[in-house]
């Protein structure tokens, strides 16, 4: 029965400059964490969570479509949102609810074609992901109370993201736009694994390439590719105990 309004404003201000503003609610139902492993997990309900959204953005082409730019601010405040943490009760993980938690944030993303076939890409983004009132069912090893982590991160949530890329294609001998090159850089700043702020990711960067060959028109293509060719270490996934 819950009601999830959304209303957007837009305005074409030339044929190439878009602005648009929007605000939306969203809603997501409680329950149990289910195929519980024991008693706790079987007992424990989490409330349904809502979010409120807004943002405003651009959408913009220009020098004849070689360069194009969109970006956003955005604004989301949660109440009770569903969290997954470890509890030490139990030695199980238990979703539960944060009382009230904030996402706010700039995105951006820059496309500029210079030449026929060049094209350079630019994205990024901050996101400011906070806790505002957090009391966890969770307990505090140290101290044998519920662990608080209101005003911490948001659990793998990286701060900062940033992409670049590059893509040239050029002939070959009498082989029009044969040959292909692309190469693309990911970088994150770092980030919390858990609610408590403790386990935390550095940041790292990838690196990825590939090569591609394919006569225009053809229905055939050979490429050579790398991921993280600078072989980056880096975990995706651990599960923070205490």
């Amino acid at each position: 029965t819950e009601v999830t309004p959304q209303a957007t404003l837009d305005w074409k201000v030339t044929d190439e400059i878009f602005l648009y503003a929007t605000y939306s609610e969203g809603f997501k139902g409680g329950g149990f964490d289910d195929t519980p492993a024991n008693i706790a997990q079987a007992t424990t309900p989490f409330d349904p969570e809502k979010a409120k959204n807004y943002e405003i953005g651009i959408k913009s082409d220009f020098w004849d479509n070689r360069f194009r730019v969109n970006a956003d601010i955005f604004y989301m405040d949660y109440t009770n949102l569903q969290v997954t943490q470890t509890n030490a009760a139990c030695l199980c993980n238990i979703t539960d609810n944060a009382a009230s938690a904030e996402i706010k944030g700039v995105e951006a993303e820059f496309l500029l074609a210079p030449v026929d076939n060049l094209r350079l890409s630019l994205a990024g983004s901050y996101v400011d992901a906070t806790y505002q009132d957090f009391l966890e069912s969770a307990i505090n090893p140290t101290t044998g109370q519920r662990l608080d982590s209101s005003g911490n991160r948001m659990q793998r949530t990286p701060e900062t993201q940033v992409s670049g890329g590059i893509d040239y294609t050029l002939g070959l001998g009498s082989w029009g736009n044969a040959l292909n090159f692309r190469v693309n850089y990911t970088w994150q700043s770092d980030m919390y694994w858990a609610t408590d702020n403790i386990a935390k990711e550095d940041a790292y960067g990838l690196l990825d390439a590939r090569i591609g060959l394919s006569p225009e028109n053809a229905p055939w293509q050979v490429a050579v590719w790398g991921r993280n060719l600078t072989d980056e270490l880096y975990r995706v996934n651990i599960i923070s105990f205490f």
